[in-house]
Parts: C-alpha cells; sequence; structure tokens
C-alpha cells in the first residue's frame, strides 16, 4: 500500500548493478527499480549515481525512460586525485532533499553502502522521514540496514543466486602462516602480487579504504584470487609486516574504522606496480 506524501528514490548505480550481477548474473531494470519506488507514493524524485562512461551507453536510456535522471559523476575529482565523488553527490543530495522538499516523506535509498549510516539516521530523527534500503542482497551493510525504517531488497522471489563455479573453490595452498614465516621478506607469490594490484586500483578509486573493505573485495569471484577468509587476513597482516600497508584506528562519523594506509613508495609495491595490471 502507498504511504502519504510522496517518495524520493536515490541509486547508487555501481553499487546495484555490480552487486546484481555479481550475485544473480542480471542486469539492473530501471523500471523495476522505479516501481519498488512508486510502491511506497508517487516519485517526486529519482537520480542515479555512477560514472557512465564505465557503463554501457544504453543504460542512460533505459533509466531516462523510467523517469530515473542519470547524474554522471566522474570516478575522480579533478582535485583529488584519488577521491570516488559519486557517494558525495548522491549525499549531498539526499541532505538537499530533506532541506528543501518537505512534501516528500519517505526516502529510498537504492545502496549497501555503510557510508550512508549518518544520514539516514538524521533523515529519521532529525527530519522524520521514512528511509527504506533496497540493496542487494549479499552487497549490503548490516548496519546500513538496521539504521532504517526497513529493507525492500532489490531481488524477485524466483531470482536464484549465481550459480558457484563447477569445480569447488581451491585456494593457494602455498600461503600459509608457516610458508609466509619461512619466505624471503624480498618476495612475493603470484597471489600478493595480485593483491597488490587490487590494493592499488580500490586505492586510486575509493575516498578511503579500510580492512574490511579490502577483505570483501580480495574474496570476491571477480578477484580471482583464491584466498580463503583467513589466508586474506594473513596476506594483509604480512603486507603491515612488510611495510606494504599501514593501519589506524580511528572514529569516523561515530563509527570506529580500521584504516588501511597504501604505501606506494614500498620498493615491493614499485617493483609490482611497473608491470601491467589484470582487469577486475
Amino acid at each position: 500500500m502507498a504511504e502519504n506524501g510522496e517518495v524520493a528514490l536515490f541509486i547508487d548505480f555501481e553499487n546495484v548493478r555490480y552487486g546484481l550481477k555479481n550475485n544473480y548474473g542480471r542486469e539492473p531494470d530501471p523500471q523495476t527499480l522505479m516501481a519498488k519506488a512508486r510502491k511506497y507514493g508517487p516519485v517526486a524524485l529519482a537520480v542515479a549515481y555512477a560514472d557512465f562512461t564505465e557503463h554501457p551507453d544504453f543504460f542512460r536510456r533505459k533509466l531516462e525512460v523510467a523517469g530515473i535522471t542519470p547524474r554522471d559523476v566522474p570516478r575522480r575529482s579533478p582535485d583529488v586525485a584519488h577521491k570516488s565523488s559519486s557517494d558525495m553527490a548522491m549525499l549531498m543530495d539526499v541532505i538537499d532533499c530533506l532541506l528543501d522538499r518537505p512534501t516528500v516523506n519517505t526516502l529510498m535509498l537504492m545502496t549497501g553502502d555503510s557510508d550512508f549510516i549518518s544520514v539516514v539516521a538524521r533523515a529519521r530523527h532529525r527530519f522524520g522521514k521514512r528511509v527504506i534500503i533496497a540493496g542487494v542482497p549479499g552487497s549490503v551493510s548490516n548496519d546500513l540496514i538496521a539504521s532504517a525504517d526497513a529493507a525492500d531488497p532489490i531481488v524477485e522471489p524466483d531470482w536464484a543466486p549465481s550459480a558457484p563455479q563447477e569445480s569447488p573453490a581451491v585456494f593457494d595452498s602455498t600461503l600459509t602462516p608457516e610458508t609466509l614465516a619461512s619466505t624471503d621478506s624480498t618476495e612475493l607469490s603470484e597471489t600478493e602480487r595480485r593483491l597488490i594490484f587490487l590494493i592499488d586500483h580500490l586505492d586510486r578509486n575509493r575516498p578511503y579504504l579500510t580492512f574490511l573493505f579490502v577483505k570483501t573485495h580480495a574474496l570476491s569471484p571477480n578477484s580471482q584470487l583464491t584466498l580463503s577468509p583467513m589466508q586474506v587476513d594473513l596476506v594483509l597482516t604480512r603486507f603491515k609486516e612488510r611495510g606494504i600497508l599501514r593501519d589506524e584506528v580511528r572514529e569516523m562519523d561515530g563509527r570506529t574504522l580500521r584504516f588501511l594506509y597504501f604505501m606506494r613508495d614500498n620498493p615491493l609495491v614499485q617493483n609490482v606496480l611497473k608491470d601491467k595490471p589484470p582487469s577486475f
């Protein structure tokens, strides 16, 4: 049943698209996304955020046909080389909506990113809005869901998760506490080299890195790292010991985060990055 008042729809398009592709082998259908928002009332504002140069051109047209405005946000802002500004653009538009659109009573955020927890809490407790998180199962922060009024997942009842690989995952047997301890500090395995490329890619395209964020991407099938969760922990710890990473625990927006800093000046890192990187 539709709720009283208007609805504002904000779509973290990259989060939604890759969540659907990785978990269900599907592409997003803008008409379906709009229909989900319309369940809660007339949609007064609908915007999708991404660097659309990284997505097929037809998505722009499909979004516009569905009544969703594609907002093209370059992945790197011109003044900060390693900062992704799509999330910030979406965040600022949510705040503008709260201040300038009193007839909007429901916000639907299609994202799974925990960076939106603070604005969700502010929308609910200060502005009295209802907030619905519509994310892709498997790509949504549990804390983000807990901060909202409700969750309405972007998944249909007949959708099944993507089939696993025909053969079971075979983890890199060379990476154990014993082998890592006995390895020459100047040597890196092929898996470790690939992880360095992945960290370099994330560092260039995100405003900051956390231990959990890097670990999540390392365990994704797209990384092709064949690492178990314990092995990722071991390798990241080893990277800290070698000076490839530096970590720092500090507060941000009421949360305690373990930040990671990628040490590009490290000779091991420089030796790896001189080669052609793999695609992720």
